[in-house]
């Protein structure tokens, strides 16, 4: 259950107080001046969420509206190094606040006490940031960021946001191994499949993931599995068996293969051909063959994951995909202004923060008696309210009315459309009792 109140109070000092605090430790407020630590960050994060694409002259505008004169030359003058480390500051203590602790109401989730994707989107910047965020060379920018995330779907939160140069390969992350408590399940793509991580994970929570079919194989005995006779042997079909994974850490898991429709499958082939081209190979043809399947490992029991519940789970990771569609297309993350580094990452972390504080509002809505909410819905709401949400947060009366109206307006008008063909991820897992 949202707590107005609560939100408000952790809202309005978030804005004020520890932004006073963080604007004299970061020494970006040295002495008096009306740009105060507060003013600025309110200014930069409503008025990037009021319009994504807002340059120095909106942005102007903003402050003025929150009460504080300055000239598009005087806030581009305090967009500084400690600027920089100022509005960092504030984003992860907006990543430590905005946080949502009710979980989605659906049963199957429930033996889970979070459910933690990751993945990453790749940012283009300004050859400015080269040396700092290098790219991955060939067509592609000179200067790139790669955002990692962890998103824990169960409560909706923003568990980790980690900023890295885009050249680095996702295999090499390791932020989501320390990520969420114990008993949490781990979903991700094959971007990140390394047998020292899965046995990492599998030591305090569980895994669901894609399997990287060069991956040697073992039965519950330890002897070795060929892929491609274990299924072209086993019945028509889905099918499951448990086995160890990998020939030195030796994971005990389940190995689960689905079928894929022809369709999928030819569209496969042709990607793996291209792929193979692009490197001056040809693509093996058990390889090939192996694409006609889909191929899971979990540390989940049969008792606790069916093979149908399975393929339903999989298509929870595809989630953190809408999330990085929210901040690019809606909240313009991938838009940036300026050449100057203390430019881009101002703006960056500015809209970083005005995302995980709405995501924080988003996530208690998002499945309620009225229906499932919308995060594109949801966020335009906020848009459309951040002027007047920044001028509330001077009364905490004012603020609780406001942030009231917000969640009301969530309600009324931030509603998915009611499907009939095509359901939703979360409408799938409301039926998953059924399945098992």
């Amino acid at each position: 259950m949202f707590d107005v109140q609560q939100a408000s109070a952790t809202i309005q000092e978030f804005f004020t107080t520890t932004a006073t605090t963080l604007a004299r430790a970061t020494k970006f407020v040295q002495r008096e001046s009306k740009l105060t630590g507060p003013s600025f960050v309110q200014t930069l994060v409503f008025g990037f969420l009021d319009e994504p694409q807002a340059t120095l002259n909106d942005l102007a505008q903003t402050s003025e509206e929150l009460g504080v004169t300055i000239t598009p030359q005087g806030l581009d003058e305090r967009l500084t190094s400690a600027a920089v480390t100022f509005l960092k500051q504030m984003f992860q203590q907006s990543m430590a606040l905005f946080r949502n602790t009710t979980p989605l109401d659906v049963a199957f989730l429930a033996q889970f006490s979070a459910i933690e994707i990751t993945d990453s989107t790749v940012i283009a910047l300004p050859p400015s940031l080269q040396e700092e965020f290098p790219g991955c060379g060939g067509d592609g920018p000179a200067a790139a960021m790669k955002v990692q995330l962890v998103f824990d779907y169960l409560h909706g939160n923003l568990e980790v946001v980690e900023w890295q140069a885009g050249r680095t390969p996702d295999q090499n992350y390791t932020g989501h191994l320390t990520a969420g408590p114990a008993g949490a399940l781990h979903l991700h793509d094959l971007g990140y499949f390394k047998l020292t991580a899965l046995q990492q994970t599998a030591a305090r929570a569980y895994f669901f993931s894609r399997l990287l079919t060069s991956t040697t194989v073992l039965d519950a005995a330890g002897t070795p599995l060929d892929l491609l006779d274990l299924v072209r042997a086993a019945p028509p079909g889905a099918g499951e068996q448990a086995i160890r994974l990998g020939a030195a850490e030796q994971i005990p898991c389940r190995l689960i293969w689905v079928p894929v429709p022809e369709a999928v499958v030819n569209e496969r082939r042709r990607k793996a051909y291209a792929t193979a081209q692009r490197k001056g190979r040809t693509p093996s043809k058990r390889h090939l063959a192996l694409l006609a399947w889909s191929f899971y490992v979990t540390t989940l029991p049969a008792t606790r994951l069916t093979i149908p519940q399975a393929l339903i789970l999989a298509s929870v990771r595809w989630q953190i995909e809408l999330i990085f569609k929210l901040w690019k297309s809606y909240g313009r993350l991938a838009r940036v202004a300026g050449l100057r580094r203390e430019r881009v990452l101002s703006e960056l972390y500015a809209k970083m923060i005005g995302l995980v504080l709405t995501q924080g509002l988003i996530a208690p809505q998002r499945l309620t008696p009225l229906g499932e909410l919308s995060p594109v819905k949801a966020l335009r709401v906020c848009q459309r309210q951040a002027l007047a949400w920044a001028q509330s947060l001077a009364d905490r009366v004012q603020l609780e009315d406001m942030l009231d109206g917000i969640v009301t307006k969530m309600l009324r008008f931030g509603q998915k459309e009611k499907r009939q063909k095509h359901i939703t991820t979360c409408q799938k897992l409301l039926a998953m009792h059924s399945t098992a």
